[in-house]
């Protein structure tokens, strides 16, 4: 399967000015980009930029992305530009769907849940560049849409949704807010814990989230009191892409089929909806007749920083985000399990049975 080319590390933003030396860059990011950092881009392309567009919606609807689409596509040029997608998840999700050159109004309606494997859809070259570290969008093939009307969460996915190149250069992330960045490092925890009790788990996907959860769990906790600190951010950078390279081939569980309720209602932050499920899921592993190996995995991810799902719920809560309390037993939040275990991420969860029984 076709991966994107990854540049890591500090100043590697700067690779821009040897990527795709004929084609024209239109971009597509936040408006809370450093001035220094935007010269850096501005001066690897060179001039070679031909639009620039301020994405400021918050998570990814299908009214805005149809809007941002038709625009886009007056613009661009097939074979003569690129699109440069610099941003948290949500930013990259919306630049991983605009890059396709749509035959119609429908489009985007027709392409949604089901996967996108035809090479011969038309699209232009994608670079991404992530300013948070988190979702790990940069080297996944998926990109989450929403239908906030109908309360609904939908998938872009599919191997020829892949960006062409990754840039994880953590002096993006330096000054993010302390909120955000949180968020931004708890969803990535949740891909990493995700791969490890996950039915897809590879020993090179455990191994990458194990990696990625020591590092979350030890360097989160220090940007809240420095968010400008280099060092704390390119290890939660480097944590974050190597949840996400796991993710991209375990996909999610549980704990994602049951925080797109919470975020598609509340609209809360993914990072937030996933914070609040974490310990309960962990909780229903442990009761479960899974693989030992497993909660060996997960043990060697987290114990030198919580041991129970517990103490979990109180890490959570020293860093200001709630959960649900993992040995607390409601009714609605059964019906809730119960309703999502079938579905195509419940199923990825290794504390279940095959097929649910």
């Amino acid at each position: 399967m076709f991966k994107p080319s990854i540049y890591f590390g500090a100043g590697s933003i700067l690779e821009l000015g040897n990527l795709y030396p004929d084609h024209g860059f239109h971009i597509l990011r936040i408006p809370e980009i450093s001035s220094e950092e935007l010269k850096k881009i501005r001066t690897a392309l060179q001039g070679r930029i031909l639009s620039e567009t301020l994405y400021e919606k918050g998570m990814p609807d299908t009214a805005t992305i149809q809007e941002l689409q038709d625009d886009f596509w007056n613009r661009a040029d097939l074979k003569k530009s690129a699109l440069l997608g610099i941003g948290g998840g949500s930013v990259m999700d919306v630049a991983k769907v605009l890059r396709y050159k749509p035959d119609g109004a429908a489009w985007l309606s027709k392409h949604l849940d089901i996967s996108m494997d035809d090479e011969s859809y038309l699209k232009i070259p994608l670079l991404l560049a992530a300013t948070t570290a988190g979702t790990g969008s940069e080297v996944t093939p998926t990109a989450t849409i929403w239908d906030f009307t109908k309360q609904r969460k939908h998938s872009f996915f599919g191997p020829e949704v892949f960006a062409n190149v990754a840039i994880v250069d953590p002096c993006l992330c330096l000054g993010a807010p302390w909120v955000i960045s949180r968020d931004a490092a708890i969803d990535a925890l949740s891909h990493a814990l995700e791969a490890i009790w996950n039915s897809n788990r590879t020993e090179e996907t455990t191994r990458l989230a194990i990696f990625a959860a020591k590092k979350i769990c030890h360097y989160l906790p220090l940007i809240q009191v420095d968010l400008d600190n280099l060092e704390s951010r390119t290890h939660l950078s480097e944590a974050a892409l190597s949840a996400g390279l796991a993710m991209a081939t375990t996909q999610t569980a549980l704990v994602h089929a049951l925080s797109y309720a919470e975020t598609a209602i509340n609209q809360k932050s993914h990072g937030q909806s996933c914070a609040y499920w974490l310990p309960y899921v962990w909780q229903l592993l442990i009761e479960s007749d899974c693989d030992p190996k497993i909660l060996l995995s997960l043990n060697q991810a987290v114990d030198q920083f919580f041991s129970t799902p517990v103490e979990m719920h109180q890490w959570l809560h020293t860093l200001g985000l709630t959960s649900y309390s993992p040995l607390e037993r409601d009714r609605r939040v059964e019906e809730q399990v119960n309703t999502v275990r079938l579905s195509a991420r419940g199923k990825n969860f290794a504390g279940f049975r095959i097929n649910g029984e």
